[in-house]
C-alpha cells in the first residue's frame, strides 16, 4: 500500500475497500472526486508569478474557510 511508484499504488477507491476500512465506511454517502488538474504546474512562470499563483491559491482557501465558518448550523 505504501510504495515509491506512484504507477503500483492502490488507488483510493482500492483502498477504502480493503477489510481496515470496513468499520469506517459508508458506502452510500461516498462520492467520486474528481480528477486533479495539474496541468498549471507545466506552465513557464518566473519566480513572481509562481508567487502570484500560490498565493491566489491560498487565498481561495482562506475564503472557503472563512464562508464556511459564517454558515449557520
Amino acid at each position: 500500500m505504501l510504495l515509491l511508484d506512484p504507477e503500483e499504488r492502490v488507488t483510493a477507491v482500492e483502498s477504502l475497500s480493503l477489510p481496515y476500512f470496513a468499520v469506517f465506511r459508508e458506502p452510500a454517502e461516498e462520492t467520486d472526486a474528481q480528477p486533479y488538474d495539474n496541468s498549471h504546474e507545466d506552465k513557464e512562470l518566473t519566480l513572481d508569478q509562481w508567487k502570484r499563483c500560490a498565493f491566489t491559491e491560498i487565498l481561495s482557501f482562506q475564503r472557503t474557510m472563512l464562508d464556511a465558518k459564517e454558515t449557520p448550523l
